[in-house]
């Protein structure tokens, strides 16, 4: 029986095997690449977040990356990670404390950092605090915008690291104020 000239041809034998293995790649590629955005869309909200002596309550869409310790925790929401650390109170007040954090955790983590000088300010709580902006290289080449807030208060100590790849910040930063202000420290 001869093939109607309306009838599609079937694509050659060559093109047929190569077909399932482009669709398990791009589907494959898919889910890895959107595991973490799936996770993010699902999410509920988490409530309050204790590290140590302080209370943090993340907005919906956090998630708690990993455990935590009496001393750590960080969060995150898509390609945005908050790490909160939480230490003794620091002799030389919340300047100090923002430039031991550049020194002692931001300098060895990455190849290239660009800090701004922290300046101080208050919190709405009444907690003496700094802040500085930085961008730093990741060894991968990555570039991130960062943003450190120190606090230091008369029991504890806490630095909100929160970095993002390059132009993903913003899109957080008024969870992340919300966050910094709201903590019961």
């Amino acid at each position: 029986m001869a093939a109607s000239p309306d009838a599609p041809t079937p694509p050659p034998a060559k093109e047929r095997r190569w077909l399932p293995l482009v669709l398990v790649t791009l589907l494959l590629i898919v889910v890895a690449g959107g595991a973490r955005s799936v996770a993010d869309a699902t999410a509920t909200d988490i409530g309050p977040v204790a590290v140590g002596p302080v209370r943090v309550r993340p907005p919906e869409g956090w998630q708690v990356e990993g455990s935590s310790t009496p001393t750590f925790v960080r969060l995150h929401k898509g390609p945005v990670v908050l790490d909160i650390s939480v230490g003794q109170p620091v002799a030389g007040g919340p300047i100090l404390l923002a430039t031991l954090y550049r020194e002692q955790q931001l300098e060895p983590m990455f190849d290239h950092l660009l800090p701004a000088s922290p300046e101080q300010f208050v919190l709405t709580n009444g907690v003496a605090a700094a802040r500085f902006n930085y961008l730093a290289g990741t060894t991968d080449g990555v570039i991130l915008d960062g943003l450190v807030v120190a606090a230091d208060a008369p029991d504890a100590s806490v630095v909100f690291d929160v970095r993002a790849p390059a132009g993903e910040l913003q899109s957080v930063i008024d969870d992340v104020r919300s966050m910094v202000e709201g903590a019961a420290l």
